[in-house]
C-alpha cells in the first residue's frame, strides 16, 4: 500500500482553505446582523388594539376616513381617546356606503404615527382593519 503524500497534503490544504472561508463568511454574517439587538423586538403587543362595537364619529381628513371614539366626557378618570384611521380602500368603501355620522365598528388597529390635520397630542392613533361595521342608533 503506497500513500501519496501529495494527495494528503492537498486534502489538508483544502480543509484549511475551507475553514478559513467559513471564518470569513461567519464574520461577514455577524457584521451584517450586528445592528439587531438580540431579544429586542421591533413589534410589541401594545402596538395593537382589538375592538368590538365601539361607537365612533366619522370624519374625513381628505385622505382617510377618521373614526374618533366617543368617550364619556363626564367621567372623573381621564381617558385616552382612540382615533382609528381607515387606510384600506375596501374598508373606506364600507364606511362611505353607510353615509352616517356615527357608526359601531369592530376590528384590529395597529398603532401609527400618522396624525390627521385636527389630531390632538393626547389621543392614541391606530390604522384600523375593519371586521364589523354598522350604523349607530
Amino acid at each position: 500500500m503506497v500513500i501519496n503524500c501529495d494527495t494528503i497534503n492537498e486534502r489538508e490544504n483544502m480543509k484549511n482553505i475551507g475553514f478559513i472561508l467559513m471564518i470569513c463568511m461567519m464574520s461577514f454574517i455577524q457584521v451584517a446582523c450586528d445592528n439587531e439587538e438580540p431579544g429586542q423586538m421591533s413589534v410589541t403587543s401594545d402596538m395593537f388594539l382589538q375592538i368590538t362595537n365601539r361607537k365612533v364619529k366619522v370624519s374625513n381628513d381628505g385622505k382617510y376616513y377618521i373614526l374618533t371614539e366617543c368617550i364619556d366626557e363626564t367621567a372623573e378618570v381621564s381617558q385616552v381617546r382612540n382615533v382609528f384611521i381607515v387606510d384600506l380602500e375596501e374598508d373606506a368603501a364600507k364606511v362611505a356606503a353607510l353615509n352616517a355620522e356615527y357608526v359601531l365598528v369592530g376590528g384590529v388597529g395597529q398603532r401609527t404615527d400618522y396624525r390627521p390635520a385636527n389630531g390632538e397630542n393626547g389621543d392614541a392613533y391606530y390604522m384600523l382593519k375593519i371586521t364589523s361595521l354598522s350604523q349607530a342608533n
